[in-house]
């Protein structure tokens, strides 16, 4: 009975072994030799093209940093001109859009504008009075707004007027 079951063993162990194969050696022969024919591909390199030298000599050329290129020109036009010298009020140290117009003040025939800068002070303007950093001047105040006339440096150094204003905060 030992015999028998031994033998049994061994058959079964010499038929099972001939089942070993994965059943994919023909995926593999493919692989092998589907792209053997092929060649990849391959761009060229461009052509280098050789750099040409320069020899860079300042002393032939304007300096870029001299002080007289900082500058903007000054503008001999008779045009407008902010007063440099005059002392700066309060609301010109923040831009005119920060600023904000939240009522107004009247008595008689005197109206004044009360303003809010960023810093959540609150100013009152009237007209002749300076507001934003673009020497805006308070032409007139109404009710529903500051009317503003700034003067801005323009590309050539002149000065440009232009119309501002501040509308009420709602």
């Amino acid at each position: 009975m030992r015999i028998d079951k031994l033998m049994i063993a061994t058959a079964l162990g010499l038929a099972l072994s001939g089942c070993g194969g994965d059943g994919m050696e023909d995926l593999r022969e493919f692989v092998r030799t589907a792209h053997a024919d092929r060649k990849p591909k391959i761009e060229p390199l461009p052509e280098i093209k050789p750099h040409e030298s320069f020899i860079y000599t300042a002393q032939e050329l304007v300096d870029p940093f001299a002080t007289r290129n900082l500058r903007p020109p000054v503008s001999t036009a008779g045009g407008p001109r902010p007063d440099m010298n005059r002392r700066k009020e309060p609301l010109e140290d923040f831009p005119l859009d920060a600023l904000k117009m939240v009522g107004t003040l009247s008595r008689g025939q005197q109206t004044w504008a009360v303003v809010q800068a960023p810093d959540g002070s609150v100013h009152r303007i009237q007209t002749g009075s300076y507001v934003g950093q673009n020497f805006g001047k308070v032409l007139r105040v109404t009710q529903e707004k500051v009317e503003v006339l700034e003067l801005v440096q323009g590309a050539l150094g002149d000065w440009i007027e232009r119309e501002a204003s501040l509308a009420i905060a709602e």
